[in-house]
């Protein structure tokens, strides 16, 4: 049965979007109000805060975590979120909004509200990696250090263009780890352009690096590609963007539950906009791990 009136608590990130996660958040309070609802306010204050705020939400009764701010924010609350009863509403308003538009998530207030009112859930996947959960896609080589420059720029870009901008900057100092990647059946050993570790089909505000990923199917999709030249990088990262690389020889798709990474030196593993885990990585499938407020 549909619960009106859950217990509600609602979590935004005043940083996020440049701000525009402030004006998301009151349009969000004044559809609430409409609908009379009256859920407990928080703020995050930095990195690592609305992971506390929302595990003292759920201690507390919360029976819906309302959300406004990026994947970094929902990749917070995915932690504390994970194989509970909880429901997840997310409202995107960050640098980038993968994890909402993969899903097809009501993106305004009113809407989300109303979904929320009449009880719809839908349980997705979680990617979880050396014990922490990731909502997206899970960055390795390549990828991992552009994430790194994105997240430290602060060159006036925003979304896929600031993402384009550093892996421009990023080409020409990256140096190919070698790599041994195990999967269900198979395995890999060589040097490493990227792997692409997919929960869902974005990363980066909408670049398909993994087309065929689902958050719903039990599986993780992998990009794996092997070393390639700069001026060959520069010809495929249109097709990249597109979703169609899949025919460029140096890039393979996996499918697979589990996959080990170990990297010939220490290597970071990003997802969701942030630093998630250092090598050795092992990253599994987590079916059905998270129920947001959605339309199944």
């Amino acid at each position: 049965m549909a619960l009106n009136h859950p217990r509600i608590a609602l979590i935004h990130n005043p940083q996020a979007g440049r701000g525009k996660a402030v004006d998301a958040a009151r349009r969000l309070q004044a559809a609430l109000a409409g609908a009379g609802m009256a859920p407990r306010e928080l703020l995050t204050k930095g990195r690592g805060h609305a992971e506390e705020l929302v595990g003292r939400a759920v201690e507390q009764g919360a029976e819906v975590v309302m959300v406004v701010g990026g994947d970094g924010t929902v990749h917070e609350a995915a932690q504390a979120l994970a194989d509970s009863h909880v429901r997840l509403a997310t409202l995107p308003a960050g640098r980038c909004n993968d994890f909402c538009r993969s899903l097809g998530l009501a993106c305004e207030p009113e809407a989300l509200v109303a979904a929320v009112a009449g009880g719809a859930t839908r349980a997705v996947d979680l990617a979880r990696v050396n014990g922490r959960n990731y909502c997206t896609v899970g960055a390795v080589g390549f990828d991992a250090e552009v994430s790194r420059y994105v997240d430290l720029m602060r060159a006036p870009l925003w979304g896929q263009p600031a993402y384009i901008y550093a892996v421009l900057r990023t080409l020409g100092r990256y140096r190919p780890p070698q790599v041994r990647l195990t999967w269900d059946e198979g395995h890999y050993h060589g040097p490493l352009f990227l792997a692409a570790v997919a929960n869902t089909p974005t990363y980066g505000n909408q670049i398909r690096i993994v087309p065929q990923a689902r958050a719903d199917d039990g599986h993780l999709d992998i990009c794996l590609v092997r070393p390639v030249g700069i001026f060959k990088v520069m010809r495929f990262l249109p097709s990249v963007l597109k979703g169609s690389h899949g025919a460029v020889p140096e890039v393979s798709f996996l499918r697979t539950r589990k996959v080990e990474i170990a990297c010939d030196r220490p290597m970071e593993l990003w997802a969701d906009g942030e630093p998630v885990a250092a090598s050795p990585l092992s990253v599994e499938i987590l079916p059905g791990a998270l129920k947001v407020v959605a339309p199944a």
